[in-house]
């Protein structure tokens, strides 16, 4: 329980940073995947372990990329063809290691199958600071919440937070489209 919980109070330390466009979400994104690489291991969520090691990489891109320069920080919308590829990557991703996901002992191979490659191809627009990626965060957020309620050992901390990241992805696209536009004005 003690890593759902440390897990839990980094996420809504790095959601709230990450609303707020700054920088420093990307340290309590770190922690927060240390975290939840060992909460997936006690449960044997082997896509979340693939997926939050992963994570810990792009963490650490994301904040060596927000830090680079003026250019780089501003926000922008995916492209229509931009779209067709998160799109098909999340599908053909899902098919796949749902398939992979099938052969072990996770409790819900499609849904963190899902999961898994969603949560990626968020954090990668995220990294990149695409607005789009609040809109597959809010999807995201919408499954593991029910991943997270239907697992045989409720977690349900990380429940709770990702019924509250689901408002938080709201906010942050509101917030984000607020900042983007600003930009455009100026």
């Amino acid at each position: 329980m003690f890593y759902e919980i440390g897990a839990t109070i980094l996420g809504l330390i790095q959601g709230i940073l990450a609303m707020l466009n700054k920088r420093s979400n990307w340290i309590f994104y770190i922690l927060q995947m240390l975290f939840l690489i060992i909460f997936s291991t006690i449960n044997h969520l082997y896509g979340d372990i693939v997926n939050n090691s992963i994570y810990l990489v792009m963490g650490i891109v994301g904040f060596i990329l927000w830090g680079k320069n003026k250019e780089s920080n501003k926000i922008t919308a995916a492209s229509a063809r931009e779209r067709i590829i998160y799109i098909s990557l999340i599908t053909l991703g899902t098919a796949i290691l749902s398939v992979t996901l099938k052969n072990t002992d996770d409790p819900l191979p499609i849904l963190d199958a899902f999961t898994t490659m969603s949560s990626l191809v968020a954090t990668y627009y995220m990294m990149k600071k695409k607005i789009d990626t609040w809109i597959i965060w809010l999807i995201n957020d919408i499954f593991y919440a029910v991943e997270y309620f239907i697992l045989p050992d409720q977690a349900l901390y990380l429940f709770t937070l990702n019924i509250v990241w689901i408002f938080m992805a709201i906010g942050s696209y509101i917030n984000w489209n607020k900042i983007m536009k600003e930009a455009k004005n100026d």
